[in-house]
């Protein structure tokens, strides 16, 4: 029977204080995740919509993950599989996050999409091989986990810069306190990810690693869900600004006909208005679906500025 303490985890760990900080995070993050989702049904734009609810699905994930490890605990041997489990649902929700994020708001050749993908590999890759092999040896054990926490790590700082990227251009080039708030609440969670020990890996004191790093996470946790429910419906005025199609998610060029709902304003390129939008509604707020009088409502207009807004190429 394989012994916790062995894992680098103290006697008592699913007992002691270390647990109950673990299962407040639980509650707070769920709590959140739940919040977030609700903002999304409330939300009257697609893409304010679309970003709310891939953040509930990671903070969900996140919840889950620490979840299983808090209940893996209780059975020492398939702890690995457990905590590998909960590695792999955060980061297929991370992927999933990112790249949703880079299809709304930045173009950065998907590169955090590519770094969460291969972390899920590691992770997935992990699993298969300590489901056959119960007894992974020391070095393959240390090397999976390792990659999977560096790659975890480099995700994290990534996401950090895509924040820094949106709370620029969302208030032409200049980061409010809550974009800062946002941005440390997630260095903090970064920090919690680099110093967090994988089973069988000790690199920090216990005392920083099983009753410090709760107490940071929920804090850096609750400092991004403010930034999130704070800066994420700027979201609306953003695409105004940068003219960007919701159909094919290109930037509209100076000098060519842009579609307004009537309804609710999203805009449309002429291309996308005339082949999808006619024939099904907008997408936003789906009115025009139903009757042909309505389906050719959105109004026409031309870019008249020297200098369109874009995003720019980071």
């Amino acid at each position: 029977m394989t012994d916790l303490t062995s894992l680098g985890y103290p006697q008592g760990y699913h007992l002691g204080f270390s647990a109950i900080l673990w299962w407040i995070f639980i509650i707070v993050t769920s709590i959140q995740g739940v919040i977030l989702y609700l903002n999304a049904r409330k939300s009257e734009l697609i893409n304010v919509k679309e970003m709310f609810r891939a953040k509930f699905y990671l903070y969900i994930c996140t919840s889950i993950q620490v979840f299983l490890i808090q209940v893996g605990v209780f059975f020492p041997d398939i702890f690995l599989q457990v905590y590998i489990a909960g590695g792999l649902v955060l980061t297929i929700s991370l992927t999933f996050y990112f790249y949703f994020w880079e299809k709304n708001l930045t173009r950065i050749k998907h590169i955090p999409t590519i770094f969460t993908g291969l972390t899920t590999v590691v992770f997935f890759t992990s699993l298969i091989i300590s489901l056959v092999i119960p007894d992974i040896p020391n070095i393959l054990r240390d090397f999976l986990t390792l990659t999977g926490l560096l790659l975890s790590t480099i995700s994290s700082v990534l996401y950090i810069f895509l924040i820094f990227i949106f709370s620029r251009n969302a208030k032409g080039g200049n980061i409010t306190i809550v974009g800062w708030i946002w941005i440390g609440g997630m260095i903090f969670v970064s920090t919690v990810l680099f110093l967090h020990n994988p089973p069988g890996v000790s690199f920090f004191p216990e005392l920083i690693v099983h009753y410090i790093l709760p107490i940071i996470y929920i804090l850096g946790y609750s400092m991004a869900f403010y930034g999130i429910t704070k800066l994420f419906p700027l979201i609306s005025s953003y695409y105004s600004q940068i003219q960007r199609c919701v159909v094919h998610r290109g930037t509209i060029e100076k000098g060519t006909p842009i579609h307004y709902c009537s309804s609710c304003g999203i805009v449309y390129c002429d291309t996308c208005f005339n082949q999808v939008i006619i024939q099904d509604g907008c997408w936003n707020c789906r009115k025009g679906a139903e009757r042909e009088s309505e389906k050719k409502r959105g109004t026409v207009q031309i870019l008249e500025s020297d200098k369109p807004h874009k995003l720019k190429k980071s």
